[in-house]
């Protein structure tokens, strides 16, 4: 059943909500911890779904410059999965994205397929030099590391 959710640019007020959601998530090492000083800095990246007054659903990415972009945190509060709230969200994302002429879109993710239905192919991990010596060089899982590389090519 798909959820009628608005997509935003996130406020301050959202932070905690952002932080909550997302550390649901990480403290399960699906995606990666996020203090809420690192979502404040960050916070002009960050989008957010609601369904009333309540946030659901947060996405954000990290810019590597004019022709690289990764999809970071997207993330849907448990409560309101499979309802269509994520791909709002990373629809949004990569409307923004392409509207700043980001020709490059990537995501390393544990959930190749709902990125697969949402118009990105898998690629090999080596094609991003930039986000392995930016977070892979230092991550704890970087000799036994399962998530799949995935670049948006359109639906």
């Amino acid at each position: 059943m798909k959820t009628t959710a608005s997509v935003r640019k996130a406020a301050p007020e959202d932070i905690e909500s952002i932080y909550r959601i997302i550390s649901s998530y990480s403290e399960e090492g699906v995606l990666l911890s996020r203090s809420i000083e690192d979502i404040n800095v960050n916070l002009n990246n960050f989008l957010v779904a609601e369904v009333g007054r309540a946030i659901v659903g947060v996405v954000t990415f990290y810019d590597y410059g004019d022709r690289l972009k990764e999809v970071r945190s997207l993330a849907v509060d448990k409560n309101q999965l499979r309802r269509g709230i994520g791909s709002a969200l990373l629809n949004a994302l990569i409307s923004e994205l392409n509207r700043a002429n980001a020709p490059r879109i990537f995501v390393l993710t544990y959930a190749a397929g709902f990125f697969k239905k949402n118009g990105f192919s898998i690629i090999d991990m080596d094609t991003l030099p930039e986000k392995i010596w930016k977070d892979c060089a230092n991550c704890p899982r970087q000799d036994s590391c399962n998530e799949v590389a995935l670049e948006y090519t359109g639906t």
